[in-house]
């Protein structure tokens, strides 16, 4: 199952990129939890509600929003690190920024992400070292 849960990750974060929304809403439980590293200011998303909000949300702030993630399995949950590439609405500044975190999966779907900030921080988060 572990392997199937990498490639619904993967398959939901093609959809993002793609701009086809629907489809990555596929992937997604409708009970999901969604937490970027920004919700400590901003709170999390909950349901497909949520996820919507968070992509409008994201828009709203940004020209260009480009995650680039690695991922690894961890069984139930996947591991994904990078940089997320962004560039102010408005203000023009890119800049790109250190991400690490898990998403949870189960019964074929995604039913949680959480943003630690790093790969590190997402590893410990996990019980796991690097």
């Amino acid at each position: 199952m572990s392997q199937e849960n990498v490639e619904l990750v993967r398959r939901h974060l093609d959809a993002v990129e793609r701009g086809d929304f629907p489809a990555a809403l596929t992937c997604l439980d409708s009970d999901l939890d969604w937490i970027p590293h920004r919700a400590a200011t901003e709170g999390a998303y909950h349901g497909h509600e949520g996820w919507e909000q968070f992509v409008a949300d994201t828009r709203e702030s940004f020209d260009v929003f480009e995650p680039r993630f690695e991922l690894g399995d961890l069984g139930e949950q996947v591991l994904a690190w990078g940089v997320i590439r962004v560039s102010g609405k408005g203000s023009g500044i890119d800049m790109e920024f250190p991400v690490g975190g898990i998403f949870d999966c189960r019964g074929g779907k995604i039913t949680r992400w959480q943003d630690f900030g790093s790969k590190e921080k997402a590893l410990e988060a996990a019980g796991l070292r690097e």
